[in-house]
């Protein structure tokens, strides 16, 4: 293994960055910006098994037509109709075409623990999703983001503004993290670029500060890989760090790195 430091993951943490921006890029290249995150988000609720179905979900019922139906009751029981979990029962909204259904074989249970199958993660974005049908998905992060602005100089501080934009019902916190550091971070500053210099500066530095999150298979693969006497947590000290190893295991794989 190459010769493996802070400074060494700081530097493939940026890259890996680098990398999820110019992904929001091309994504908002072919999609408008609301169905481009909504994509994104839904398609991060099927890790690891099921990001196709989740995928087919998001284009088979997309963002649009969420909006139209407004509460958390009703999307919700749209999307499970949609992904082929149930028959709608009852009053059916006059635009939702009814004949647009997924096979339910479709979806992958195979050693997938009960709290994340895929009705479960349904019904918990549901909760988010209801709450963005006036704004739009796109306005309703960055309003948030704009409101938790503060100078971040401490992990703690980068810890606390991610809680409070990430604050709404349906999803764990580790979930939420993942979501805002994978997706919502990167989504916000490839929209804003550089219009907005002070958002991409906050979030910039939630990304250097915030505390590393929770250890994964690629974290214990790393840690496996590392030289005796290295200690992960000397090393992995920040999210940037955090997303440095994974970047480097990607490309390690590969025969990369």
């Amino acid at each position: 293994m190459k010769e493996m430091g802070s400074d060494y993951l700081q530097l493939l943490g940026e890259q890996w960055l680098e990398a999820k921006i110019q992904r929001m890029k091309n994504l908002l290249k072919i999609a408008e910006p609301d169905e481009a995150l909504y994509r994104e988000m839904m398609l991060s609720l099927g890790y690891p098994k099921n990001k196709t179905p989740f995928l087919e979900l998001a284009l088979l019922l997309p963002f649009k037509e969420v909006r139209k139906l407004k509460d958390r009751e009703t999307i919700e029981i749209a999307l499970l109709h949609r992904a082929g979990f149930v028959d709608w029962k009852g009053e059916v909204p006059e635009h939702f075409d009814l004949s647009l259904k997924m096979d339910k074989s479709v979806w992958d249970y195979r050693n997938i623990r009960p709290a994340n199958y895929p009705e479960k993660r349904i019904a918990g974005i549901a909760f988010l999703l209801s709450q963005t049908v006036s704004s739009g998905l796109v306005d309703y992060f960055l309003e948030r983001i704009a409101k938790a602005m503060i100078p971040v100089c401490t992990p703690e501080a980068a810890k606390q503004c991610v809680l409070k934009i990430m604050e709404f019902s349906g999803l764990g916190i580790q979930r939420k993290t993942e979501m805002f550091f994978n997706i919502i971070l990167p989504f916000a500053m490839a929209y804003v670029q550089s219009e907005q210099q002070e958002m991409v500066r906050f979030l910039q530095n939630i990304f250097d500060l915030h505390p590393p999150l929770s250890k994964n298979s690629v974290i214990k693969y790393f840690c496996a890989s590392l030289p005796e006497g290295t200690s992960y947590e000397t090393i992995c000290i920040s999210t940037k760090t955090y997303f440095g190893v994974h970047f480097w295991y990607l490309h390690h794989k590969n025969g990369n790195l």
